[in-house]
């Protein structure tokens, strides 16, 4: 397979399915948008809410979850993931009111954090040349869970009542976790002495060599704060009103001040190495993850965003029975079992920056077009333009991911850790604009965001030479 001995496929095959099953229990509210509106009595206001609160605490969870993994290795890390995800799919499944449901997609949201630690075991097991297929393969099979919820969780729940049939499906998706945790702690294994030795703690803060490094680092951890900010905003005002005003200038004091502890944190766990003599294996710039994680922001964000949203809008504007426009809205994650993997080839095949030059581009296009669809449109011709807008920000993705790796395989958890953070700061922000504006505006702004993450990847250096941090035989 692909080259890979047996090791490296049984690892990559014990992965991607818990990154599949995590993914098939983050997503299977979308499916069922319409369906919790009509029996909780849930209005359009409270159900964008919900999804904002879906991806919302994946931001943090996937940036501490980063030094975790590094520290603990990634075989213990993913049992614990799949064992909460299992629980909250229970907890989201007996569910009776909305607060109920927040609670339950706030903490779904964390379960996103899982992509980050599988990066990991694939980053310790494959060797650079083949890094991008590899990777490719275990995040395209996992992402397909989106698409899998989509269409298979609305067929599950129409053999019971409408109340029933999506819980029924929210708890076969928390005991598939269960299982498979047990399947993963007893067939999976780490990289022997693959570990850093990081010591956990609450400080973020990650080595860099330069102070327009550290500056960069501070900067970057800004939109994640905002974006925090602005779930915080959606649980303090209509339709939600979770937080009282006290609660929310509370919520919003604490985090300006994790903000700038954040900050204190980098500032001082750099000073001692800025400046001095290190080995050209420490030796990275920074910016080459600030620019691939706007990119992950633009293909992974969008991808969660529309995901979340594409069902209900076919369902609505077409007027399609929801298990057809659960069906027909799969096609936007569907194609992740080729694209993702096929990004990371001809990202090793072609140019890395070449390609995702192209797909960023691409995708930008095809949200401009998006832009324009209406119930005048043809639903073939729709479902069309979204097949070929979701190919090229999965590819994105691909390819976006078959360089993380690279920049410095012993920060790999952590680095792995923002641009994941970043995929769900961008979801986040065009949620947050979704659910101000209307579907229309909502895929300009996208196509807009393309444009500039298209110019930012001028500043992206090439990924021709491996870092000295990689060892090529590890994992082979």
């Amino acid at each position: 397979m692909f080259g890979f001995n047996r090791q490296q496929v049984t690892i990559l095959h014990l992965s991607w399915i818990a990154f599949f099953l995590t993914f098939v229990s983050w997503f299977n509210l979308a499916p069922f948008n319409t369906t919790l509106i009509a029996t909780m009595g849930l209005t359009e206001g409270q159900m964008r809410v919900l999804m904002i609160a879906n991806v919302a605490l994946t931001i943090p969870a996937r940036i501490l979850i980063g030094p975790l993994v590094d520290a603990l290795g990634p075989k213990r890390v993913f049992v614990g993931v799949l064992l909460f995800t299992g629980g909250v799919c229970f907890l989201f499944a007996m569910s009776r009111t909305f607060n109920d449901l927040l609670v339950s997609r706030l903490l779904m949201g964390m379960s996103g954090a899982g992509f980050v630690v599988g990066i990991k075991m694939i980053a310790e097991w494959f060797p650079r040349e083949k890094m991008g297929t590899a990777q490719g393969l275990y995040a395209g099979w996992g992402n397909f869970g989106a698409a899998a919820a989509a269409f298979t969780l609305p067929l599950l729940a129409s053999f019971y009542s409408p109340d029933m049939g999506w819980r029924a499906a929210a708890t076969l998706c928390g005991a598939c976790c269960l299982l498979w945790a047990a399947v993963y702690h007893s067939f999976a294994r780490d990289v022997p002495d693959s570990t850093n030795g990081f010591e956990l703690g609450l400080d973020h803060a990650i080595e860099v060599t330069s102070y327009r490094d550290l500056v960069l680092q501070i900067l970057i951890m800004i939109p994640v704060f905002t974006a925090l900010g602005l779930l915080v905003f959606k649980l303090a005002t209509p339709p939600a009103e979770w937080l009282s005003p006290r609660a929310f200038w509370a919520t919003i004091f604490v985090l300006s001040g994790l903000f700038a502890w954040n900050a204190v944190s980098c500032v001082r766990y750099n000073a001692g190495i800025i400046g001095t003599e290190l080995g050209p294996e420490r030796r990275y710039a920074f910016k080459q993850i600030a620019i691939l994680s706007l990119v992950y922001a633009l293909t992974f964000g969008s991808e969660l965003a529309v995901v979340s949203m594409f069902p209900e809008f076919l369902e609505q504007t077409f007027a399609l029975p929801a298990v057809v426009a659960g069906v027909l809205g799969s096609c936007f994650a569907f194609f992740n079992l080729v694209t993702r993997p096929l990004g990371g080839g001809l990202a090793d095949r072609f140019g890395r920056r070449r390609v995702l030059f192209f797909l960023v581009a691409g995708s930008g296009i095809c949200y401009w077009i998006m832009g324009g669809m209406d119930a005048d449109w043809p639903v073939v011709l729709a479902v069309g333009m979204a097949v070929l807008c979701s190919v090229m920000i999965q590819a994105g993705n691909g390819a976006c991911f078959a360089m993380i790796p690279l920049v410095r395989r012993d920060l790999t958890g952590q680095l792995a850790g923002v641009a994941g953070a970043y995929g769900n700061v961008g979801a986040v922000m065009f949620l947050t604009v979704l659910s101000f504006v209307s579907v229309s505006v909502f895929f300009y702004v996208i196509a807009g965001y393309a444009l500039l993450v298209t110019l930012s990847l001028a500043f992206l250096d090439p990924f021709d030479k491996p870092h000295p941090s990689f060892n090529r035989n590890r994992g082979v």
